[in-house]
């Protein structure tokens, strides 16, 4: 049983992230965390409702993200739902650390894109995805450890 948790719905419109990061915000007032593990936590989280926004549902607002995000016994599990264009499996297992590798004399060669998946493989425990019926469900695992009720 989570002893703490936050559900959010926001419109599939970029304006609303700034609410994913209040409600991950929420989260730390009521679950004491690292600064370090609240910033890999509110990256992952973002850029998960971020994709929801520009792949699923292409930029289209309008649409629901579901974003749940409780903390069970020592973890924190967050699941960011859409009902909108599905992922591809393969992305997920493709992305891999190798996309965060950069070369400091091709800076200007960065692409923004491609990174948010591999971000979030390397900051979480685990990351997963289902699609069950129309609903597209991306879940972010992250072991909290000793962190618990602030």
């Amino acid at each position: 049983m989570a002893y703490d948790a936050i559900k959010l719905i926001i419109d599939s419109d970029l304006n609303e992230i700034s609410l994913v990061r209040d409600a991950i915000g929420e989260l730390r007032s009521r679950v004491a965390l690292s600064n370090a593990l609240f910033y890999e936590i509110e990256l992952c989280v973002v850029e998960a409702a971020t994709n929801c926004i520009k792949h699923a549902y292409g930029g289209e607002k309008g649409h629901e993200v579901e974003i749940d995000i409780g903390v069970y016994g020592g973890r924190l599990i967050v699941h960011v739902c859409d009902t909108g264009e599905p992922m591809d499996i393969q992305v997920l297992e493709r992305a891999n650390a190798s996309a965060l590798e950069v070369d400091e004399n091709a800076l200007h060669l960065i692409s923004e894109k491609g990174r948010g998946l591999p971000i979030m493989k390397a900051m979480m425990d685990r990351v997963l995805y289902e699609r069950t019926g129309k609903k597209n469900c991306l879940t972010l695992i992250k072991d909290i450890g000793g962190f618990g009720p602030g």
